[in-house]
């Protein structure tokens, strides 16, 4: 199961389910989810870990700065679907 948490312009947003044992981070990537989406963490500050699906600097940027806009609601999906 990918939970979506949302749809930014041509991006999805969403969590592997498999990654409960890790910080909070999402997977973004153009389209299907995927495994080679980009992983960005979000505990502390935003971060990329790794831009594994080639979004452009630009793109990213906006992505990012959408990403701590909106990191209670981040937050409370992942524990809301992880159980913490």
């Amino acid at each position: 199961m990918l939970p979506k948490i949302c749809q930014l312009g041509k991006y999805v947003i969403f969590f592997w389910s498999k990654e409960s044992n890790e910080p909070i981070h999402v997977h973004v990537c153009e389209g299907t989810p995927h495994s080679e989406a980009t992983k960005i963490w979000m505990n502390g500050m935003i971060r990329l870990a790794h831009n594994k699906s080639q979004i452009p600097a630009k793109e990213l940027n906006i992505i990012m700065r959408w990403l701590a806009a909106n990191r209670q609601i981040i937050e409370e999906k992942w524990n809301k679907h992880f159980g913490e």
